[in-house]
């Protein structure tokens, strides 16, 4: 399933608060999709071609990103 940065923001924003961490801006995801696109990068977080990131990528980046997130404030 497809979802908008938008959309995929919230998701990230209900684990981050349930692990505790600090909400990102939906423009955060949007730079890791998009506008790496549109600069010929390869997006951080796997999307088509309009921007629309798959479930099941955003899923594995969040689970990435909160794990990082927790080792770094435990430091």
């Amino acid at each position: 399933m497809l979802v908008t940065g938008y959309a995929a923001a919230k998701i990230v924003n209900a684990v981050l608060t349930e692990a505790g961490l600090p909400s990102i801006p939906p423009q955060m995801v949007y730079n890791y999709t998009t506008a790496r696109l549109r600069a010929g990068k390869a997006p951080l977080i796997a999307c088509d071609a309009e921007g629309r990131i798959d479930t099941e990528a955003l899923e594995a980046w969040v689970t990435k990103y909160v794990a990082k997130k927790v080792a770094n404030a435990t430091k």
